[in-house]
C-alpha cells in the first residue's frame, strides 16, 4: 500500500482494499496526555480574500455597510472596508485544524471566547497562535479537557482577535489498555 495513502487511511492504489471494507481512520492529533502547558502551536497563513467578504455577507445574511460599501468604509476611522469579526474568527477555526493537533483526537470545541482587537481588512494574511494554558484530566477515561489561549494574528503581528477555546481532547485507549493491568496490582 502505498505511503501516503496508509497514512491517511485510504486503501491501496491497486484496488487490494475495497472502499466499502471498514477501515480505522489514522490518528494525526495530539492525545489528550501529549498536551503540556505552555506549548504553543502556530498555523500556516491564510489571506483573507474579497471573495470571502461577500460570500460569508451572503452565508451570515449581514450586509453591514462597513463591510460591503466600500465607499461607505473610507468616510470611516477604517477608511476601507473591513472582514467581519466572525469571518475571520471562522477561519482562524479552520487554521486550528491545519495545525493538526486535533485531527483524530479532539471530541469536541466545547466553548470560546472571542475579543476582537484590531480590524481584518481584504488581503490580509493570518494566522492562529494557540497556547495550551490548562489540562483537566477529570472528564473521563476517555477524554480530558484542554484550554488553549488563541490570538489570531495578521501579517504584521498585529493581534485581531485574542480569545481562549476549550476542548475536549480524547485519549490514547490503546495506552490506557496498557495501562490498566498495573493499576489492578
Amino acid at each position: 500500500m502505498n505511503e501516503s495513502h496508509q497514512r491517511l487511511g485510504l486503501g491501496s492504489l491497486d484496488g487490494s482494499n475495497s472502499p466499502m471494507q471498514e477501515r480505522t481512520p489514522t490518528r494525526r492529533g495530539l492525545w489528550f496526555d501529549e498536551f503540556e502547558t505552555g506549548q504553543e502551536f502556530t498555523s500556516p497563513g491564510r489571506t483573507l480574500t474579497e471573495t470571502d467578504l461577500v460570500q460569508f455577507a451572503g452565508l451570515s445574511g449581514d450586509y453591514t455597510a462597513l463591510h460591503t460599501d466600500e465607499e461607505f468604509a473610507r468616510r470611516t476611522p477604517f477608511r476601507k472596508r473591513v472582514a467581519h469579526g466572525m469571518l475571520v474568527q471562522s477561519i482562524a477555526t479552520g487554521l486550528g485544524t491545519r495545525t493538526g493537533i486535533f485531527e483524530g483526537t479532539i471530541a469536541a470545541l466545547a466553548a470560546m471566547r472571542i475579543e476582537w482587537k484590531s480590524p481584518c481588512f481584504p488581503g490580509d494574511t493570518v494566522r492562529l497562535l494557540l497556547t495550551v494554558a490548562e489540562i483537566d484530566p477529570e472528564p473521563s477515561k476517555r477524554s480530558g479537557k484542554v484550554r488553549f489561549l488563541s490570538k489570531v494574528l495578521n501579517q504584521d503581528d498585529t493581534v485581531l482577535i485574542e480569545g481562549e477555546w476549550r476542548t475536549l481532547i480524547l485519549r490514547d485507549r490503546q495506552a490506557l489498555r496498557r495501562r490498566q493491568p498495573e493499576e489492578t496490582l
